[in-house]
């Protein structure tokens, strides 16, 4: 089932082959018409439990799990879904498409687009690197850090043309379920970071658990297992930010949200050595101020502030002439 023609000149989303995926009713109903409307195909249409009963994804490029008044029973089928190997993008929503229409629509069909990766960018090989390089942001955070990288993403006035790597300390099994929930509540595309990555603006991507970052000779990411086993913090946001900072230099900078112990002060250390920016969330709006209170003692910290000042700044700050930044 796809888009009609005059479904397609109203959109400026591309058409991309979407998995709906949810109970049957009005809801996934409305979803499906929503989503044609804004020039989507409809491949795979299912709930929740056939669907992890047979995971045949077929021609489709992104899954859209419709988890709004979702039952007891369909949300135990997300672990499963979870644990599937080979599935195209997940995007999760939690909303009716009722309460906000015809916008809240857009966006959601803007995203699944962008989630579904190269069929969204037809003509255009991706110029972003070595000629227009962005830059790169690296967003550290332990114990707090969920909720002020959510208050931080959620300030953000618009997305700007920088990558960001969100290195976040977390249990094994929840890189994919924070990655849902940012991407469900903010502007931004965030996804897993995965082996073979090209790092994009615009894009979010959770550092997972239990591997170390490293870039190939284009520049696509490689994860390799962790070695270190004395290391005292999982996954390491110092060693991702001398990583970045070692290959990108300038281009490369941080915001060391709340959390505890000092994790991201060396990699801080070694981003402003590299010529790049390090902020830090201000103690009064962290849960625990650890983190970014050591990262500011080393004074290379040019700025803080609370979550959204963060944001707001950052967008100023990525606007700016290059020789100022």
């Amino acid at each position: 089932m796809g888009a009609t023609d005059a479904s397609r000149e109203r959109s400026d989303v591309p058409a991309v082959n979407v998995g709906l995926l949810g109970a049957p009713g009005p809801g996934r109903d409305a979803l499906r018409c929503g989503l044609l409307d804004h020039g989507l195909s409809i491949a795979l249409e299912a709930d929740l439990a056939t669907f992890v009963a047979n995971p045949d994804a077929g021609e489709v490029q992104v899954i859209l799990v419709d988890l709004h008044h979702a039952a007891d029973e369909e949300l135990e089928q997300l672990a499963d879904l979870m644990a599937l190997q080979g599935l195209p993008p997940l995007l999760f929503n939690e909303d009716s498409p009722a309460e906000r229409e015809n916008v809240w629509m857009r966006r959601l069909a803007g995203k699944l687009a962008g989630l579904a990766g190269p069929a969204a960018e037809p003509d255009t090989p991706a110029p972003v690197q070595p000629a227009a390089s962005p830059d790169i942001w690296v967003l550290g955070a332990s114990f707090g850090g969920p909720e002020a990288v959510k208050r931080f993403l959620e300030a953000v006035p618009e997305v700007p043309e920088a990558v960001f790597v969100l290195v976040q300390h977390i249990g094994d099994g929840f890189v994919d379920l924070l990655a849902a929930q940012l991407n469900r509540s903010t502007p931004f595309r965030v996804l897993p970071l995965m082996s073979g990555a090209e790092l994009r603006p615009g894009c979010v991507y959770v550092m997972p658990v239990d591997r170390v970052l490293e870039l190939d000779a284009d520049d696509r990411v490689v994860l390799a297992a962790e070695t270190a086993a004395d290391r005292s913090y999982n996954p390491c946001i110092d060693e991702v930010m001398r990583r970045l900072s070692h290959r990108f230099g300038p281009r490369v900078g941080a915001v060391v949200f709340s959390g505890m112990g000092d994790d991201g002060t060396a990699g801080a250390e070694a981003i402003a050595e590299a010529g790049g920016e390090v902020w830090a969330q201000d103690s009064g709006s962290c849960s625990i101020s650890s983190m970014p209170d050591c990262a500011a003692a080393t004074g290379v910290v040019s700025r803080r502030g609370n979550p959204e000042e963060l944001a707001r700044a950052l967008v100023q700050y990525l606007r700016a002439p290059r020789e100022q930044a």
